[in-house]
């Protein structure tokens, strides 16, 4: 999702902001067009984001991480802003104050494909297609794969995004 939506950002018409645990990562999404960066072990996002655009806040926060980032992402959003919530990375249960979102009038919007029945992900599948395969013919998008491991050795690709050094996709390989 995020090496994707960091991509895909400019055509929101504006500036977009990441997180990472390393500078090398958010390298790595300014090559994909990343505008700022914030390297989440020495930078704490929230503030950035309430510096960077006058206490105003974001539009939208796509979010994989989950509670710990959860008052955070409020206190960043803009009025009318949303949070589109993709995965618990970090854990899922919290105690949200649901009144935060009221006064800046905020939409939380949750999601995942894995619970969706195959005829909904079929569709998915094809409207997103129709909607952007050709941005990754033209290469305005791209697939970004980080490593490519042989199904044999599915431990050591689970070691290696265990490790949190992965930028991109990690894939296991099928030789036929």
């Amino acid at each position: 999702y995020t090496t994707l939506a960091v991509a895909g950002a400019p055509r929101a018409g504006g500036p977009s902001y990441g997180t990472a645990s390393s500078d090398e990562k958010l390298a790595s999404a300014a090559e994909l067009g990343l505008d700022v960066g914030i390297n989440y072990q020495t930078e704490d996002f929230g503030e950035v984001i309430a510096q960077r655009t006058g206490g105003r806040g974001v539009n939208v926060i796509l979010d994989v991480v989950g509670a710990p980032y959860w008052d955070r992402n409020i206190a960043s959003l803009a009025v009318r802003g949303r949070l589109v919530l993709v995965g618990t990375m970090g854990g899922g249960r919290l105690e949200p104050n649901i009144g935060a979102l009221m006064p800046k009038r905020l939409r939380v919007h949750g999601t995942v494909l894995r619970a969706r029945p195959l005829e909904e992900k079929l569709i998915l599948s094809q409207q997103f297609a129709a909607r952007y395969l050709h941005h990754f013919e033209t290469g305005r998008l791209r697939a970004v794969i980080d490593r490519v491991f042989p199904l044999e050795d599915a431990a050591g690709a689970h070691a290696y995004m265990e490790s949190n050094a992965n930028f991109g996709k990690i894939i296991l390989s099928v030789e036929q």
